[in-house]
């Protein structure tokens, strides 16, 4: 099982910092306690230095990403607030009939609820879900 990992980065910031990326490690180990086989696509930790590229490695690194969230066995968002980048990737997702598990306050976000299979408050909630029968069945499932 292939998981990318989506989730806000920079935001709405204006500035070259980024929000806090430590959901990614509670995600990453709320799969892997369930499914200890999964791997995990994660454009934050494989391009840690990628603030500091051209804007042309930039855009080819953000497109590579997109198309791949379409190749992978499913998607989780983490949206805490809006953001650009994961809205594509979810978007491409959906497109190619990937699953795509948002943790998001924004349930009513035309976005979020559009592109969705299942939408969680929070990791918890999300964590439960992974250890269900109905997460094994839609991982099972042919696309």
């Amino acid at each position: 099982m292939r998981v990318f990992l989506a989730g806000i980065i920079q935001g709405a910031r204006t500035d070259d910092g980024i929000h806090n990326q430590g959901y990614r490690k509670e995600i990453r180990d709320a799969v892997s306690a369930a499914y200890p086989e999964a791997q995990f696509v994660d454009p934050h930790e494989e391009n840690l230095g990628r603030l500091e590229w051209s804007r042309d490695l930039q855009r080819e690194m953000f497109l590579r990403y997109v198309t791949e969230a379409g190749r992978c066995d499913a998607l989780v968002a983490w949206l805490p607030e809006p953001s650009m980048g994961t809205s594509v990737e979810m978007y491409e997702a959906y497109r190619m009939g990937v699953p795509v598990f948002t943790i998001s306050p924004m349930e009513g976000t035309w976005a979020v609820f559009s592109l969705a299979t299942r939408t969680f408050p929070d990791l918890e909630a999300f964590s439960a879900f992974v250890r269900s029968s109905e997460f094994a069945e839609l991982m099972l499932s042919p696309r």
